[in-house]
């Protein structure tokens, strides 16, 4: 085959055979030049000259790509035309009749209601210690209970029995409802007793000679609306008959009427009365009967949404000597508005007279001098304004400020004639106080109860020199814990200060130690009626001053048992 046909094939060829063929061509040659130099080629090819022209092109004529639009097809009545018939459907399905199990309650076992219990203990100061509550069981209808108690110690922390004390006592009551009233009465007796131990130290005194006590008497009754109307009342009435060891003797008879109108939601009008009238009797003492009537009519809407308010005043009629006018006007004015779900903002502008009796005073001071002064306190107003607020369920939060003028309010000082006794003095003119306070507050079911309260007073007098025996702060805490419902642990916190005494005979002005005074207890509950206690008082043994002269007890431990049925 000649070389040029050779080449001719290879062009004409497939890609792929024309790619080996052009390899084998210029191969060969290679292969051939390599067999002549290893052997004797006899008639070899002449040298050739090979040109290789490419003019093959293929070329396609452009397509021709025209559409033409598909005319839409012209609509056509449809026959017979469609109707629409309305009809009204009604569907009536059977009556179901659910076959429902609500969950009940287990009865209690009336026998495991237990509305009666007596406590009984001892501890150092050679203190005895009862109560006792007994109720009727669970009754619709009625109850009636009685309760006693006995907590005295015959030692003191001056000179053993010459400052021993306590307090005891019986009442029995009972109430009875229907569906229209309801009725309760009370009757009972109790004793304070104490002694005037606040002596000048290193003195011979028998404890007989400076014993003290107050026995009083008292009933009451009341009676109320028991079905929830627009018309809301409650009337009570009460006697009371208090006498001490010596000569001091007064009797009181008051009486009691609340009652609302509820207009509608928003509105209500509101009525209170009180009526008082006291006499009494001491060695130098025989007073004509002190009456104080006050009355409090008050209208209760809300003129925007949210806001509550209280629009009233106060008439208050009374006798006293000590005061030159017995016709009094006060406001009474109460608003309260949340500020958001949790928080309340709360205001007021009140005033009234304030009853004093030597019931109240003896509360306060078991150690009165004979003849006393006592007159009732004249609150001419009294602005406050706070906030409460709660944070969950459990914690609440309270604080505010109130400032008051009071016109007749009293003190107690040490007489001259005997520093174990006091007097009373009144500020004829308007002594002001303001009390700052706040509280927090924490309440989880029937786990756990935590409460503290602090307030800060400050005083300005007028006649009197200075507020005596009032303190300037004060702060409380009470707090409990139930662990496993087996043991429950209390604490009790008191600490208040700035009191000042005057001296007797020398009137200097002294300022008595601040008052600190620990307390803790913890019970042990064998069973639901069965536990035993034991209670720690003062536990920083820390004999502070209540008055002047007159230091509590140190440590005390009591001890005892309570008995459920």
């Amino acid at each position: 085959m000649k070389v040029i046909d050779t080449i001719d094939v290879i062009v004409r060829a497939p890609w792929r055979w024309r790619i080996s063929g052009a390899l084998l061509f210029f191969i060969s040659p290679l292969m051939l030049a390599a067999q002549d130099k290893t052997k004797d080629w006899e008639g070899a090819l002449d040298a050739v000259e090979i040109e290789i022209v490419k003019e093959r092109q293929i070329t396609l004529p452009k397509a021709s790509r025209n559409f033409e639009k598909i005319p839409p097809r012209a609509s056509e009545p449809i026959k017979p035309p469609i109707t629409y018939d309305f009809r009204a459907f009604t569907f009536q399905t059977p009556q179901i009749n659910p076959q429902l199990r609500p969950l009940k309650l287990k009865t209690e076992d009336p026998s495991k209601v237990y509305g009666s219990y007596v406590s009984v203990g001892y501890g150092n100061y050679v203190s005895p210690y009862l109560e006792a509550f007994i109720n009727s069981r669970k009754d619709k209808n009625k109850l009636v209970g009685a309760h006693a108690y006995l907590n005295s110690s015959d030692k003191g922390p001056v000179d053993g029995k010459n400052s021993g004390g306590g307090l005891a006592g019986i009442s029995v009551y009972g109430s009875s409802f229907s569906e229209s009233f309801s009725v309760s009465g009370n009757a009972g007796f109790e004793r304070r007793s104490t002694h005037f131990y606040g002596y000048v130290p290193g003195s011979t005194v028998e404890a007989a000679d400076i014993k003290q006590t107050f026995d009083l008497f008292k009933l009451g009754a009341e009676v109320a609306n028991a079905r929830n109307s627009d018309f809301a009342f409650k009337l009570g009435g009460g006697f009371s008959y208090l006498a001490d060891k010596f000569d001091a003797r007064e009797t009181e008879v008051d009486f009691d009427f609340q009652s609302g109108y509820k207009i509608d939601d928003d509105k209500r009008i509101k009525i209170d009365a009180t009526y008082n009238i006291i006499t009494r009797k001491d060695v130098l003492i025989e007073a004509k009967p002190r009456h104080l009537f006050s009355v409090n009519p008050a209208y209760v809407f809300s003129p925007i949404e949210n806001l509550k308010l209280t629009v009233g005043l106060v008439g208050a009629f009374e006798n006293d000597t000590i005061d030159s006018k017995n016709l009094h006007l006060y406001p009474d004015f109460r608003a309260t508005y949340p500020i958001s779900p949790s928080v309340n903002i709360i205001g007021s502008l009140t005033g009234g007279m304030e009853k004093v009796s030597l019931q109240s005073l003896s509360n306060e001071n078991l150690w009165l001098a004979p003849n006393a002064g006592i007159f009732h306190t004249n609150k001419v107003f009294d602005l406050a304004f706070g906030m409460q607020a709660k944070v969950g369920n459990k914690v609440s939060v309270d604080a505010g400020l109130s400032m008051a003028s009071l016109r007749n309010w009293y003190f107690f000082t040490n007489t001259n004639e005997d520093q174990a006794k006091f007097n009373t003095i009144y500020d004829k003119g308007l002594t002001k106080r303001s009390n700052l306070y706040a509280s927090l507050g924490f309440t989880e079911a029937n786990r756990a109860k935590f409460l503290l309260r602090g307030d800060y007073f400050a005083y300005t007098t007028d006649k009197v020199e200075e507020a005596w025996h009032r303190p300037t702060y004060k702060l409380t805490l009470d707090a409990s814990y139930n662990v496993y419902d087996k043991i429950l642990l209390t604490a009790n916190l008191i600490t208040q200060g700035g009191m000042k005494a005057r001296e007797p005979v020398t009137l200097i002005t002294t300022k008595l130690d601040a008052a600190f005074d620990l307390n803790a207890g913890v019970e042990y509950l064998f069973s639901d009626s069965f536990s035993f206690f034991v209670k720690f008082n003062n536990i920083t043994s820390n004999k502070y001053p209540v008055f002047l002269n007159y230091p509590v007890r140190g440590f005390q431990v009591l001890g005892g048992i309570t008995w459920s049925f």
